[in-house]
């Protein structure tokens, strides 16, 4: 069998047992997805098997469109709901005029800098790992490129959005980002 199965991923589990389990029910020898969703996300997985993962280079490359919910007022270690506070900010006053104004302000080029915990590998180690064991290291700033980036609903402290986005693009530390710039901080 080769070709490319799109899965509904549901949250609560990684990329990589979602493909693994994909691998296991149709019984194949090789695949691969096409860009990770952390664990507490749920969405579209792209799924290539076996001759089909050679496609999965060039669908990893391709621009990426997601939903999510930035929290204003509260950071975490992770940039993400799963993580711990490390601050607390009231967020009132910022207004939605701002809130907006700093949304369109990331459409375009933008330099981006890896979260700590992410899967991207130092010396053969995932992130994430290194982490967990108390070693903390950060990858260097990148270049990606927000395409579009659209407010869907204020409801403080949470801001409902969508963005369509580059290849590498890790939507918490945008979220992170836009939460400092509006001054409050913020999650995913």
């Amino acid at each position: 069998m080769n070709g490319i199965v799109v899965v509904n991923k549901p949250e609560g589990l990684s990329s990589a047992r979602t493909v693994s389990r994909v691998k296991r029910l149709l019984q194949v020898r090789k695949a691969g997805h096409t860009g990770t969703l952390d664990p507490f996300a749920r969405g579209v997985l792209v799924c290539c098997l076996n001759q089909a993962t050679r496609l999965a280079g060039f669908l990893l490359a391709s621009p990426k469109t997601y939903k999510g919910v930035l929290t204003l007022g509260v950071e975490t270690d992770t940039q993400d709901a799963t993580g711990r506070i490390i601050a607390a900010r009231d967020a009132t006053a910022v207004s939605e005029e701002d809130l907006r104004r700093v949304f369109q302000r990331y459409e375009g080029a933008y330099h981006q800098t890896p979260p700590v915990y992410s899967a991207l590998k130092h010396e053969g180690v995932p992130l994430y790992a290194l982490v967990r064991r108390g070693r903390e290291v950060q990858k260097p700033a990148r270049s990606v490129f927000i395409y579009r980036i659209q407010v869907l609903a204020v409801e403080r402290p949470r801001v409902r959005f969508e963005v369509r986005c580059s290849a590498g693009t890790y939507i918490r530390t945008l979220c992170a980002d836009i939460g400092r710039d509006v001054g409050c901080g913020g999650h995913l």
